[in-house]
């Protein structure tokens, strides 16, 4: 472990750090991948099909494992989801060591999905699983539009490495 990993796991260990990490992860409830998003949408038919294969499983199980209520778009506009959602996943992180707030931070900044990353840091999902979740659009408009060499790709492997560290870190090897 570097000195640098190790320093970072150390302010996780203080409590004012972490409150301050959860009150930033729990902003991207307001605009998760997965629940707000103009793609919630019924055509075109691929990108139906991967939210159907992708983000439907991690709705039905955050709402059943956290009894939230969760709320999806299909426009621009925000969903509003009741105080009592923020409130309890602010709750399940406050359960979480150092390690575990580390990997749930680096999962939510690389999927931009609060959701994707609780998931894999409660070991429902797999870094891969995790990373074909959060690509759901991009995958979609490859299918549609070809693959843009040097940027899908590379993007392709980062998400992987970052997820994987992630998923890595919240196993307290």
């Amino acid at each position: 472990m570097t000195s640098l990993t190790s320093r970072a796991i150390d302010a996780l260990g203080d409590e004012e750090t972490r409150k301050q990490v959860r009150a930033q992860l729990l902003k991207y409830l307001e605009t998760d991948t997965i629940w707000y998003s103009p793609f919630h949408q019924t055509e075109p038919q691929t990108i139906v099909d991967l939210q159907a294969q992708h983000w439907n499983p991690l709705l039905d199980w955050v709402q059943s494992e956290f009894s939230v209520q969760i709320s999806t778009s299909n426009s621009f506009f925000r969903p509003v989801h009741p105080e009592e959602t923020f409130k309890k996943f602010d709750e399940v992180m406050q359960k979480f060591d150092p390690w575990e707030m580390a990997a749930m931070e680096r999962a939510v900044y690389t999927s931009k999905s609060f959701i994707i990353a609780l998931a894999l840091i409660k070991r429902q999902i797999t870094a891969e699983q995790a990373a074909q979740a959060s690509h759901v659009e991009v995958n979609s408009q490859i299918e549609k539009w070809g693959e843009v060499e040097d940027s899908h790709d590379v993007d392709y492997h980062d998400v992987r490495r970052q997820l994987a560290s992630a998923a890595v870190l919240s196993s307290n090897l």
